[in-house]
C-alpha cells in the first residue's frame, strides 16, 4: 500500500480521511475569532492609545457607575433585607459560626481601637485597592490582566449576590442580638444619610467585598512579593479586615467567607476565559549563570 501511495501522488487529496478534514476548517474557525477578539480589542483602546494607564482608569470608573447603578435593581422590599438577616444569624447560630457578638463586645472594651477601626473601615478599602492595582500595574504587568479581570469578574458575581439576595448588615438588623453601629454612635459616621448615603448599599452585606478584595491583594501580594516582612504585611491586612468588619458590626462571618469564595470563582472564571483565549500570563524566564 505504501508503494501504490507513492506511485500515485494525485490521488492523495481524494484519499484523505474524512475524519481529518475539519481539523482545517476548525483551526480557520479558531483564527477568525481570535482575530476578530484582536480587532475589537484594538478598537476599544485605540482612544486611550497614548496613554495605556487611562484605559484602566477608565474600566475601574466604569465598573463603579454599575455598581452604583445596580442600587435601583435590587429585588425585594427592604423588609426582605432584614428577614435574610435574620436567616443568616440563625444559620450561623446552628454552624457555630456566631462569633460577631464577642469580636465586638472585645473591641468596643478599647474604645480607641474601635474609633480606629471604624476609619480603617471607611478609608482603607478605597485607598489600599487602588495603591495595590497601581502598584501591580507599573510593576508586574504581566499578570496585571489576570488579577484585574478577576477583580472585574468577582465584583460581576457579587452584584448579581446584591440584586438577588438582599441582606442587611448587623449593625441595622441586629440590634436584638446586641450590635453597636460603631460608626454612628462612637466615630458619628452616618452611612444612611449626608454624602456617604450614595456610596453605600444598606443591604448589600453579602458577601463581603472589603473582605473579598482584602483576600485578594493579600493572596497575590504573598506571591508575587519577595520580602518576608512584605509577604506578613500582606497576609495580616485581609485579617486586619474581617476584625475590623465583624468588630464594627458591618459584616457577618458568612460574608466574609462568601467575599473569598466569590473572589476565588472569579480567578478560577478569568483562568479559564484567559485559556481559551490564549491569554494567561506565561512566567518570565528565569535567567542562568555561564560557568
Amino acid at each position: 500500500m505504501h508503494h501504490e501511495a507513492a506511485d500515485t501522488p494525485r490521488a492523495t487529496p481524494a484519499t484523505t480521511s474524512p475524519a481529518t478534514a475539519p481539523a482545517p476548517v476548525a483551526d480557520a474557525a479558531g483564527a477568525d475569532v481570535a482575530r476578530w477578539d484582536r480587532r475589537l480589542a484594538m478598537a476599544v483602546r485605540r482612544p486611550f492609545a497614548k496613554r495605556p494607564w487611562t484605559f484602566e482608569v477608565a474600566l475601574f470608573a466604569l465598573a463603579l457607575l454599575v455598581y452604583q447603578g445596580s442600587r435601583a435593581l435590587v429585588i425585594g422590599e427592604p423588609s426582605t433585607a432584614f428577614e435574610n438577616a435574620a436567616g443568616i444569624i440563625d444559620w450561623e447560630k446552628s454552624q457555630g459560626l456566631f462569633v460577631e457578638t464577642s469580636i465586638q463586645e472585645w473591641i468596643l472594651n478599647h474604645i480607641q481601637l474601635a474609633e480606629f477601626l471604624n476609619y480603617f473601615y471607611m478609608y482603607a478599602h478605597w485607598t489600599v485597592t487602588p495603591l495595590f492595582f497601581i502598584v501591580l500595574y507599573k510593576k508586574r504587568a504581566r499578570v496585571y490582566p489576570y488579577v484585574r479581570n478577576a477583580f472585574l469578574a468577582a465584583n460581576g458575581i457579587a452584584l448579581i449576590v446584591f440584586m438577588l439576595y438582599p441582606v442587611a448588615p448587623p449593625r441595622l438588623a441586629g440590634a436584638r442580638e446586641g450590635f453597636v453601629d460603631t460608626l454612628h454612635n462612637i466615630s458619628d459616621i452616618d452611612l444612611q444619610g449626608g454624602v456617604f448615603s450614595g456610596w453605600f448599599n444598606p443591604h448589600a452585606a453579602v458577601p463581603s467585598m472589603h473582605f473579598g478584595y482584602a483576600l485578594l491583594i493579600g493572596i497575590v501580594g504573598t506571591v508575587l512579593l519577595r520580602s518576608l516582612p512584605l509577604r506578613l504585611l500582606a497576609l495580616a491586612y485581609p485579617v486586619a479586615v474581617f476584625l475590623t468588619i465583624t468588630g464594627t458590626a458591618n459584616h457577618y462571618v458568612i460574608d466574609a467567607l462568601a467575599g473569598g469564595l466569590v473572589v476565588a470563582i472569579g480567578f478560577v472564571a478569568t483562568w479559564a476565559w484567559m485559556s481559551v483565549r490564549g491569554t494567561l500570563p506565561v512566567a518570565a524566564p528565569v535567567a542562568t549563570r555561564r560557568g
